[in-house]
């Protein structure tokens, strides 16, 4: 028994020995055509939610986020989703693909991101935010419009400032309350 796995070793050195001591042959190379990869155009747009710090707004978000255009909508040009709570809206708009067009947000007392916040208390110092209203808008997964409309009080004036969710002033409107 020794002599037969003694041998059976010898020979399966051998081989791979005798393997490596042969001379490769030069391989063949043969250029393939080239292959060019093109992107291709869909007509798909994404939704691009805002990090808003309202809960509400997030979770109406995240439920647009899970919803899947249905087959029986496709047989129409266009179709309107529309979801509610009671803060506000979002409708959004798709084409006969089901792909997204366009989505547009309105929110009332809204909870302010702290950019917003710090912006209006540094340059308002002695107002008070009374109401706040968020409306985000896209088109064709193209942020058209995010901003906060928002109320201050000081004594009888009011003031109403078109605010960004970068926390910059962008129009200011006066009014007077007269009592």
């Amino acid at each position: 028994m020794k002599t037969i796995i003694t041998l059976a070793l010898c020979l399966s050195l051998f081989s791979v020995s005798y393997s490596q001591d042969k001379k490769p042959e030069t391989a063949k190379i043969e250029e393939l055509p080239e292959v060019v990869i093109s992107q291709v155009k869909t007509d798909f747009a994404k939704y691009i939610p805002d990090n808003n710090p309202d809960l509400i707004v997030r979770n109406i978000q995240n439920e647009f986020l899970s919803y899947k255009p249905a087959a029986e909508c496709k047989n129409f040009d266009e179709y309107l989703v529309t979801l509610e709570n009671k803060k506000g809206s979002l409708v959004a708009t798709y084409n006969e693909r089901g792909a997204l067009m366009s989505v547009s947000e309105k929110y009332v007392n809204v909870e302010l991101p702290r950019e917003v916040i710090n912006s209006v208390y540094l340059s308002y110092p002695e107002w008070t935010i009374t109401k706040s209203k968020f409306e985000y808008s896209q088109q064709n997964g193209q942020i058209l419009k995010r901003a906060y409309h928002l109320k201050l009080k000081k004594d009888n004036k009011i003031q109403n400032l078109l605010v960004s969710s970068k926390g910059e002033i962008v129009k200011i409107t006066k009014a007077l309350v007269m009592n």
